[in-house]
């Protein structure tokens, strides 16, 4: 078997896996006729559930076939929400930090996390500064000024090809903020002077919006 990361998640109303961990370990799966949806915990935000897959769990020396829906976890390999706690009567015991199944109590593990990730380097300012320092280095194209002329050509190259390109849209004409304008003068000459844009004349075009931020 496979050691997994697990959450155990009283807020959860499924049993879900990683489809990162689903791959990682080839387990088989098989397609719902019906997506689920996936009610997160924000307002509006959902995702669907179209596939799932059944695999061997070990509770402490007994073996169970269990369900689990596939689905994009982040972090942890396998999350266990209710139905899994009542199925096992498992008890979150938050008072002692212990976790409770039946007659056998587990001790939650407390470590130190950043942003969700296991942790127990520490950095002082000194050592920051030379990572960034040294991050910066390895990476100058990325951190460096833009340079004024076009990329390369790769050997890959993407076009758009338009399915009606005699089609015209009507589009209000946009304005640009009194404020912003400056701004937005030396985006077009910087634009320009790179060769990324060029004037022309046309019918149409996509409106581009000034927004302060």
């Amino acid at each position: 078997g496979t050691k997994a990361h697990c959450l155990l998640d009283s807020g959860c109303e499924g049993i879900m896996i990683s489809s990162d961990f689903m791959r990682a370990n080839k387990l088989p799966k098989f397609e719902l006729e019906k997506p689920v949806i996936l009610q997160l915990a924000c307002v509006g935000s959902k995702s669907t559930v179209q596939y799932r897959l059944t695999a061997k769990i070990l509770l402490s020396k007994e073996k169970y076939d269990e369900y689990f829906n596939i689905a994009n976890v982040n972090y942890y390999d396998v999350i266990l929400g209710t139905p899994f706690l009542h199925r096992f009567e498992i008890l979150l015991d938050f008072k002692n930090n212990h976790v409770q199944m039946g007659k056998l109590s587990f001790p939650n593990r407390t470590e130190q996390h950043i942003y969700g990730v296991q942790s127990r380097i520490s950095f002082n300012e000194s050592d920051i500064l030379a990572l960034r320092e040294a991050w910066q280095n390895r990476y100058v194209d990325i951190f460096g000024d833009i340079p004024l002329e076009l990329p390369p050509f790769r050997e890959v190259n993407y076009e758009i090809k338009l399915v009606d390109p005699s089609k015209v849209i009507r589009y209000r004409t946009p304005r640009c903020p009194e404020s912003l304008k400056e701004q937005l003068i030396d985006k077009i000459n910087h634009y320009v002077t790179a060769r990324w844009w060029r004037q022309t004349s046309s019918q149409q075009a996509v409106p581009m919006l000034c927004l302060p931020k």
